[in-house]
């Protein structure tokens, strides 16, 4: 890899200088491997040779169905250095919308596991040009004899001998990250080569990490958070440790074991993590920093009393990564800082027009340089153009301005639900009802957790010749479409829905009822306090 043609900075070229001025820098540990600057720069140029000398360029889409791993961090660059689009998937997601995800996306190749393999062929009939087994491979080809399989091992080996290239300018499209849907499903965000890097620019900008710093996190790769930490670390030239998955029990034991100077976390980590025993009273902790959102202001300072740890909060979503930042050592519980100086930003109401402080109104952004926010949304004209209308991006999300200049987040305009740090769209919630034949209708909407975000409801109105409708049977049938963080924790039976003039389901009104007493709780009798080692 090389500079861009077009002198501006991408990733991969940050990448490249790091191995340069750096190579032996801890840059990454997963699973208790090491991997320094020249390790990843190594990696990522041999994946992109294997992707080349297969036949994989410009534009071709790759899907990523991997775990945390190294293979899915070699896979993301090694995707991008070959001018191909990665594009990651939830390794919980399956049957419908797997489906929708790869009919979506047409990826001429996939990453993946053969466990997950038989899971893409039991919900799909689309099949890739090429598929790349990491692990074990049993042998069976559930995809046909037509899918040319590689494993690993064959990808890496196969560009042995390829060329150098030119790296993609920073105007190509890197990736596309699937966000939930509002009136439809999911939507594939685009984001471009020269988005990654300036996201860290204007992270580092804000809260810079100091070089040779480690960074702690534990979310999943197919999200933005640990994604945009890795190349934090790159640009600061600290050591990012990604965990494999999320514990609460075994959260701070990682913090303390690999000497964290900043953890990363999302505020459902952070409640749970606080509602385990007590093991620090009477210990001298060392000062650290998190960084983050959405800490339930109930916990906020006991937190950083318990752990010694300074909180500084933030707002962001895929489309746009960083619109606001609290300020290091002043920040208040309850906001999100103020806006940063990458954007403009509003708040506004119905007719866009301008609310002053104090009233509610939702957030709209625009860019004051390049790469700052996606480039659209894949194949979706009309919702590009919906949510760029008045040349304003319309966030979706409700804010308050205070008098000090913070934002408070007040909620979600749009109609979908945060669970356990997941974006859960409602749409597809109850698309995976309306396929039970006994469901006439459906409304999915988020009620109050006390994890401190939202647990997913539905209600639903039985078909009329349904006298009986088994709701626990229900939520299993629905767990064969949506991904563990979707299947909803409520459900209940309702004679009708609220409608608007059009006929349609009148949300709104759907959710100023909420659900009742009379609601099935799946996890009635466990309680979603006694599994507290996963946040999804």
């Amino acid at each position: 890899m090389t500079h861009s043609r077009h002198g501006a900075t991408t990733h991969l070229e940050e990448l490249a200088r790091a191995a340069a001025d750096s190579p032996g820098l801890p840059l990454l540990v997963l699973h208790d491997v090491t991997y320094s600057c020249r390790d990843v720069y190594g990696a990522t140029r041999a994946v992109s040779h294997g992707l080349m000398t297969v036949g994989i360029g410009e534009g071709d889409r790759v899907v990523i169905l991997l775990p945390n791993s190294a293979e899915a961090v070699w896979a993301w660059l090694g995707a991008n250095a070959a001018g191909a689009i990665d594009a990651p998937i939830s390794a919980d997601v399956k049957g419908a919308m797997l489906d929708y995800y790869l009919r979506d996306l047409e990826p001429r190749l996939v990453i993946t596991t053969q466990d997950l393999v038989d899971r893409m062929a039991a919900a799909s009939p689309y099949r890739p040009e090429v598929l790349v087994l990491v692990g074990d491979d049993d042998g069976r080809r559930p995809l046909g004899e037509d899918v040319r399989t590689l494993s690993w091992g064959d990808l890496l080996t196969s560009g042995a001998d390829a060329p150098d290239h030119l790296a993609p300018s920073a105007d190509a499209t890197a990736t596309i990250i699937y966000t939930s849907g509002t009136t439809g499903p999911s939507k594939g965000v685009m984001l471009s080569h020269g988005y990654w890097a300036e996201m860290s620019r204007n992270h580092q900008r804000e809260v810079p990490f100091a070089p040779g710093s480690v960074v702690y996190c534990v979310q999943p790769l197919c999200h933005i958070d640990p994604r945009s930490v890795l190349l934090d670390c790159l640009l600061s030239r600290s050591t990012f440790v990604l965990a494999e998955r999320f514990s609460a029990s075994g959260y701070w034991d990682d913090v303390e074991r690999y000497d964290a100077d900043y953890f990363v976390y999302i505020g459902t980590i952070l409640h749970l993590v606080h509602k385990q025993p007590d093991t620090q009273s009477g210990r001298a902790l060392r000062p650290r920093i998190g960084i983050g959102s959405a800490t339930p202001a109930s916990i906020y300072h006991d937190f950083q009393h318990r752990f010694n740890a300074q909180l500084v909060e933030g707002y962001g979503m895929t489309e746009v990564p960083f619109m606001t930042s609290q300020i290091l050592g002043h920040a208040s519980p309850g906001t999100i800082g103020r806006i940063v100086e990458s954007i403009e930003g509003r708040l506004v109401d119905d007719d866009d027009a301008e609310v002053p402080d104090g009233e509610v109104g939702e957030l709209i952004i625009r860019p004051r340089r390049p790469h700052v926010m996606m480039q659209g949304y894949w194949r979706k004209p009309e919702a590009t153009l919906e949510a760029l209308r008045n040349l304003w991006f319309h966030t979706g999300d409700l804010h308050r301005r205070l008098p000090d200049g913070n934002l408070r987040y007040i909620g979600r305009k749009k109609d979908s639900i945060r669970r356990r740090g997941e974006n859960v769209s409602a749409w597809e919630v109850e698309q995976a009802a309306m396929r039970h034949p006994s469901v006439k209708e459906a409304a999915a909407i988020g009620v109050p957790s006390p994890l401190g975000d939202e647990d997913v409801a539905v209600l639903v109105v039985a078909s009329d010749a349904v006298v009986d409708l088994d709701l626990s049977a229900l939520r299993d049938f629905m767990a064969a479409d949506l991904p563990r963080f979707a299947v909803p924790r409520f459900l209940e039976i309702v004679q009708e829905l609220p409608k608007t003039p059009s006929e349609r389901i009148a949300k709104g009104k759907v959710r100023e009822r909420g659900i009742t007493s009379a609601a099935h709780d799946a996890e009635s009798g466990a309680g979603t306090g006694n599994n507290t080692d996963e946040t999804r």
